[in-house]
C-alpha cells in the first residue's frame, strides 16, 4: 500500500551509495505560531483548547499523548485519543503536530514482558525503560508501525516527533544518576545512538509523508549522541527531517551551545526547522532572560527558524497577541544558500570592530545585524554593490550574527566575532 501511495507526492532521488528515492509531502513544512498546549490524556483532557484554536494566527496544536494511554495491554490499541484531538483541530480549522511519549509514560506491561528500567530522583521521580534494551525496542518498534498504519495519510497531522525512552519521554535527555548506575547498566553513546537510529528508522517508515522532527539535548553530558544522530536523521529521512529545540530562550543558546549549532545548521540543510518555548512569558518571563519571549521569537526569527510553539497561556492572556500575530519569518532555500554560501567572504573574522563583506558574481540587496537575544542592532538596506562595511566598534564583545540577502533573493546566515 505504501508504493501506492507514493503517486501521490513528489519523489525526490539523489546518489549515495545507492539510487534513493524519497517521497515528499505534498504541503509546505509547518510554519508560524503552533500551540505548545497542555497534554491530552486518557481522562478526558485535551490539547485542542478552545480559546486556542479560535486564534487565527495560531496554525496548529501541538497533541501530546502517551505510550501507555494507547497501548493498554500489550497489541490492544485505544485510538480514541488521538482520534478525539483530530476531529477537534479539524472542527477549527487547525492543523496538528503529534507527539507520543514513551520514558516515565511507558505502560507497565512492558516490564513484565521483561523490559530493564532505570529509575531517578532528579528532576523528579521517575522510572524509564533503558533504551537500548532490546525489549523495549521490539515493543516500541512495533507500536511506531501501528501509529503509522493508521495515521500516516492523515493530512490533519502536519508534523510527526519522532520519541524515544528519556527522561520525560518527549525529548532526549537521559536522567541524572539513576538506579542502576550507568556504569552497571554499561552505558555508551553507541548504545544510545544505535537505539534512535532504530527508533529513527521506524518513523521514517511508518510516516513516508509526513515531515518528521525531534529534540535535541546533551545525552547523559555528552553532545556526541545529538550530533551524530542529527547526521544521521537528514541522511536517512532527507527534506522531511529538520531538527527541533523544545529549551527555546535566548539564555539557552549559550547553555546548549552544541544543539544551538544543529538548530542552525538545520536551517540551511533542511526545510523544516522548529522551537518549543522552554516557558510561559506570561507567568514566567524571567526564564527568557532580558527582553522575555517575545525576544526569544525573534531570535528564532533571526536564526531563520519558522515554526513556533508558543505556551497556550501566552496565546490565551490577548497580552502577546500584536507580535504573534505579524511575525514573519524566512525559511531559507537550502540550494540558494549553498550557492551564496560559497559566494559570501567576511574579513577579519574575529574583528575588533570592522567587517568586510564581499560578494562573488552577484550585489549585495541587504545586510542585518542580530545580537544573541535576537535583536536587531544594525541594518544596511537597498545596497546594490559588491562589497559592503559593518561597524561594530562601539558594540560590546562577543558573537553576532549577519543576515545577508543578495538582489536575486538567496539569504544567508553567517557567525562572526567581535573581540576587542
Amino acid at each position: 500500500m505504501k508504493y501506492f501511495l507514493l503517486v501521490l507526492f513528489s519523489i525526490g532521488c539523489f546518489f549515495t551509495n545507492a539510487f534513493i528515492c524519497i517521497a515528499q509531502p505534498n504541503y509546505p513544512p509547518p510554519s508560524g505560531v503552533w500551540c505548545s498546549c497542555p497534554p491530552s490524556t486518557g481522562i478526558g483532557s485535551g490539547s485542542v483548547v478552545p480559546a486556542v484554536a479560535t486564534k487565527s494566527y495560531v496554525n496548529g496544536i501541538l497533541i501530546r499523548v502517551v505510550w501507555k494511554d494507547i497501548e493498554t495491554a500489550d497489541n490492544v490499541y485505544n485510538w480514541a485519543l488521538i482520534d478525539n484531538q483530530i476531529a477537534a483541530a479539524e472542527s477549527y480549522g487547525k492543523k496538528i503536530a503529534l507527539a507520543v511519549g514513551t520514558g516515565p509514560n511507558s505502560p507497565d506491561w512492558l516490564y513484565n514482558l521483561g523490559a530493564s528500567s532505570m529509575s531517578f530522583t532528579l528532576p523528579f521521580s521517575g522510572t524509564i525503560p533503558v533504551p537500548w534494551n532490546s525489549v523495549f525496542l521490539t515493543k516500541w518498534k512495533e507500536f511506531i508501525a501501528e501509529l503509522g498504519d493508521r495515521y500516516e495519510n492523515n493530512t490533519t497531522i502536519q508534523l510527526v516527533y519522532m520519541t524515544n525512552s528519556s527522561t520525560n519521554g518527549f525529548e532526549m535527555q537521559l536522567p541524572y544518576m539513576p538506579t542502576p548506575s550507568y556504569a552497571t547498566l554499561g552505558y555508551t553513546d553507541q548504545l544510545v545512538i544505535d537505539s534512535w537510529e532504530d527508533v529513527i528508522d521506524e518513523y521514517n517508515s511508518a510516516f513516508p509523508n509526513h515531515y518528521l522532527t525531534n529534540d535535541f539535548h546533551p545525552v547523559n553530558t555528552s553532545d556526541a549522541v545529538a550530533n551524530s544522530l542529527y547526521s544521521y536523521a537528514k541522511l536517512n529521512i532527507g527534506s522531511r527531517y529538520g531538527a527541533n529545540a523544545w529549551w527555546w530562550t535566548q539564555n539557552n543558546t549559550t547553555v546548549y551551545p552544541s544543539q544551538y549549532t544543529i538548530l542552525q545548521n538545520s536551517t540551511t540543510e533542511n526545510n523544516f526547522t522548529g522551537i518549543q518555548m522552554a516557558a510561559s512569558g506570561e507567568s514566567n518571563p524571567s526564564a527568557f532572560g532580558t527582553g522575555g519571549m517575545p525576544a526569544a521569537l525573534n531570535l528564532a526569527i533571526s536564526n531563520n527558524v519558522c515554526y513556533w510553539e508558543i505556551w497556550n497561556n501566552d496565546i490565551t492572556s490577548g497580552n502577546f497577541d500584536s507580535i504573534l500575530s505579524t511575525a514573519t519569518c524566512t525559511t531559507l532555500n537550502t540550494n540558494e544558500t549553498a550557492l551564496i554560501k560559497k559566494e559570501i567572504t567576511i574579513f577579519p573574522n574575529p574583528s575588533q570592530g570592522i567587517f568586510q563583506i564581499k560578494l562573488e558574481n552577484n550585489t549585495l540587496k541587504k545586510i542585518e545585524v542580530y545580537n544573541t537575544i535576537g535583536q536587531l542592532i544594525l541594518l544596511k538596506n537597498k545596497l546594490s554593490e559588491t562589497t559592503c562595511e559593518v561597524n561594530l566598534i562601539n558594540n560590546s564583545n562577543g558573537f553576532y550574527f549577519l543576515k545577508i540577502q543578495d538582489h536575486s533573493g538567496a539569504i544567508t546566515i553567517k557567525k562572526i566575532i567581535l573581540s576587542k
